[in-house]
Order: structure tokens, then sequence, then C-alpha cells
């Protein structure tokens, strides 16, 4: 199992990579914590200041949640690059 941190407050949980629209947020992640990486894949490009990127992951929040994540928002990820160790995929974007 791999294990990522989102580390920014108020970061969109989303039914799949794209910030365009507000009815894809499936809830506000508040507090920066570790999460159980499921898979990453590319998506919409984010940009927040100098940091940039189009991969996204699919998190699992609980038990009965998952859902995805830009890259930017996970600890100990470079512009434009994977996380390391979280499986890569063919784009595509599921909540299952």
């Amino acid at each position: 199992m791999t294990t990522v941190k989102v580390f920014k407050p108020g970061t969109n949980l989303r039914t799949g990579g794209s910030t365009r629209g507000p009815n894809n947020v499936i809830k506000v992640l508040h507090d920066p914590r570790e999460y159980e990486a499921l898979e990453q894949c590319a998506g919409q490009d984010v940009s927040e200041g100098a940091d940039f990127n189009f991969w996204w992951v699919r998190i699992r929040v609980s038990d009965d949640v998952t859902g995805w994540v830009s890259a930017v928002r996970i600890q100990g990820g470079g512009n434009d690059e994977p996380i390391d160790g979280v499986p890569q995929r063919s784009t595509r974007f599921c909540t299952d």
C-alpha cells in the first residue's frame, strides 16, 4: 500500500481529474494528512503559484469514499511529474 500526504488544507476531493464545475466535488479535505493512494493518471493541468501538474491521484478517504486530487496538492511531487510509488493507469476517471 502506498500513502501520500495531501498537504494543503481545503483540498477538493473530486469525482474526476478536472476542476471544472462545482458538481464534481465529493468533499473538502480540511486537514493535511496521509491517505492511501490507489492509482494516478493524466488529467486537467492545475497551476498554483510556481507549482503545476497534470497528474491526478485517486485516494481512499474512508472505507466507502475514494476520489481524485491534483498532484499539485500532494507532498513530494515535482512539476508535471507523477507521484513516486503510485501505480500509473491510462486516463480514466471513476469512483470504483
